[in-house]
């Protein structure tokens, strides 16, 4: 089955902000509720939300598309792409379901320019998602 990389949408964030990372900083994301993207490069495929299943949550595929990331030559702001790991699926269609029983779905690594610059975890603050940073690279 092809391999996909499970996403949160993807975030801009100021180059001073990411190189100024250290432990239990908080970076919020801008995001309000948990939807998921499957990647695989710089390409999206799907967008995502959970859905409970019998004794599992899975992922289920709401929209389909293949939007490449277009990486920005600002100096000022780079994409970040907040990861969850990857995942299989056999095929993307709207309505599939895939398992993501294996996913720790508060652990996240954050990659910008194809490189890992952190890794943490999911928290709400003040009904946002925001990243607790638990280690820099």
């Amino acid at each position: 089955y092809p391999t996909y990389e499970l996403t949160l949408p993807l975030v801009k964030v100021r180059n001073t902000k990411l190189k100024k990372l250290n432990e239990n900083d908080l970076l919020l994301t801008g995001i309000d509720r948990l939807e998921l993207l499957l990647m695989n490069g710089n390409t999206i495929y799907a967008t995502m939300r959970l859905r409970p299943m019998k004794n599992m949550h899975g992922a289920e595929i709401i929209h389909l598309a293949e939007d490449t990331i277009e990486q920005s030559d600002s100096k000022k702001y780079k994409i970040l792409k907040i990861s969850f790991g990857t995942v299989q699926s056999k095929a993307l269609e709207i309505g599939s379901t895939i398992d993501i029983i294996h996913i720790d779905l508060e652990k996240v690594t954050l990659v910008s320019e194809g490189k890992m610059i952190a890794e943490g975890s999911l928290v709400n603050v003040d009904e946002e998602i925001a990243i607790q940073i638990k280690k820099v690279n």
